[in-house]
């Protein structure tokens, strides 16, 4: 299932106790934005629906408490460079099944909750309920996320190839 769609379906629940950037894709704003409309004005206030975040991503980034995402390398990367807690729903068509062993990894850690399989609202729900209810258990995963990142990757990466060049 969709993330847009899983979110969708607990956007009441999850407003109540959150204020939620959504970045969706640009084909499906007018939709959200539909749902949006549906919402008791006092919800709806704490909900913004885009389809892109471009030049404020980084701040955005910064701000949030818990992140739901799919479980790219990239995303990764700088999720846990920033040891962010993360909700990772990995998308089931990406090359060699990537992403859920990304997911699956993080989680197996204790830096991530990976919704592995058939992801549900209520999967989503059960995943989210106790990052958002206890801000020592967020902190743990972030903390846990940070030990996982590789901020230095490309300097690493350099001296690897600075070292087999001199050996040549």
């Amino acid at each position: 299932m969709q993330i847009n769609t899983v979110v969708r379906d607990i956007l009441p629940w999850l407003l109540t106790g959150a204020n939620v950037i959504h970045q969706c894709g640009p084909n499906n704003v007018a939709d959200l934005a539909g749902v949006t409309a549906a919402l008791p004005p006092q919800l709806a206030a704490r909900y913004l629906v885009t389809g892109y975040l471009g030049p404020e991503l980084p701040d955005v980034l910064a701000l949030a408490d818990v992140v739901i995402s799919r479980s790219g390398a990239g995303t990764l990367a700088e999720l846990t460079a920033l040891g962010k807690a993360a909700v990772f729903i990995p998308l089931a068509s990406s090359a060699g099944n990537e992403q859920a062993h990304n997911a699956r990894h993080l989680q197996e850690a204790g830096a991530a909750a990976a919704l592995l399989g058939d992801v549900t609202p209520q999967a989503l729900q059960a995943a989210l309920a106790p990052l958002l209810a206890d801000p020592v258990r967020r902190a743990e995963m972030a903390a846990q996320a940070r030990t996982q990142g590789r901020p230095d990757a490309a300097e690493r990466l350099i001296d690897v190839l600075l070292s087999v060049a001199e050996r040549r």
